[in-house]
């Protein structure tokens, strides 16, 4: 598996709004086979991304749910920790809070990419929105803008993949009203 850091950001805003942060062809079919790739805000973190991989083809076939669980058992330390909050906004009833993502994966979820809602992810509690601090600062707005349109959607009784999907386009929308993104496809 050749390792390749690449820039999340402009991925974003040219090929795929979707792009996590890490990933291979198996996620994403544009990434050529035996490579992976990692935004360069996770460089850090890559022998973690390395082995996430290993243990997810240790376990092909399996529901992503499942993998989730035991990855959260496998790699998260589980220990009661605290997690580094660099700012809190309030938006009507909703807590907005900027965490370092790194913590996050190496105590809680070693999924948590860019950010998370309480309807998502069991660990944020009730009525907050997380943001990765780590990811590029340019990517904050649009990962907020995302995660409440799709909060909101799941509040109002979507499913989390339909939620997930008006919440791209919505992501996708702002991205090119503010002129920074370039889908030369669509």
């Amino acid at each position: 598996m050749k390792l390749k850091i690449v820039d999340g950001f402009k991925i974003r805003n040219t090929i795929d709004t979707d792009f996590s942060g890490v990933g291979s062809h198996a996620d994403y079919p544009y990434i050529p086979l035996e490579e992976m790739w990692i935004d360069k805000f996770l460089k850090e973190e890559k022998t973690l991304f390395l082995a996430l991989w290993k243990f997810e083809r240790s376990m092909r076939g399996k529901p992503f749910r499942l993998i989730r669980e035991k990855a959260k058992k496998t790699f998260a330390s589980r220990k009661p920790s605290k997690i580094l909050v660099t700012k809190t906004l309030k938006k009507g009833s909703l807590t907005i809070r900027y965490v370092d993502g790194a913590s996050v994966r190496k105590n809680l979820d070693p999924y948590f990419l860019l950010g998370g809602h309480d309807l998502v992810y069991s660990y944020i509690p009730k009525k907050e929105i997380w943001i990765d601090i780590q990811a590029d600062p340019r990517d904050h707005k649009y990962t907020l803008i995302h995660e409440l349109d799709e909060r909101e959607r799941m509040a109002k009784g979507l499913t989390y993949n339909n939620a997930h999907d008006f919440a791209l386009a919505t992501e996708r929308m702002a991205r090119r009203k503010d002129g920074i993104a370039d889908f030369t496809r669509g």
